[in-house]
């Protein structure tokens, strides 16, 4: 006699193949967040040499954007992806 969990287990194929399109999309998620994120971290980089004096937003700002951008970079590292050009 099949139970409920029998009935609705998946093949371990469909499995993998679910997975993998997960993997896929992240993948590609994660790519155009990091070229976002570099963007950013940019854009506050040339925002904190074009200011006269010191601010401690600005430099907090510009340590935020650079540590979130090598969060992803290092994410991105371990997930062996590679950036193909458009």
């Amino acid at each position: 006699m099949e139970t409920r969990s029998d009935k609705n287990a998946k093949s371990p194929r469909e499995k993998k193949q679910k997975v993998g399109k997960m993997h896929k999309s992240y993948d590609a998620y994660l790519v155009e967040l990091i070229e976002v994120t570099q963007e950013k971290w940019n854009q506050h980089r040339d925002i904190a040499r074009k200011s006269f004096g010191y601010n401690s937003e600005t430099e907090y700002e510009l340590k935020k954007a650079e540590a979130k951008y090598f969060y992803l970079f290092r994410e991105a590292r371990h997930r062996n992806l590679r950036n193909s050009p458009k």
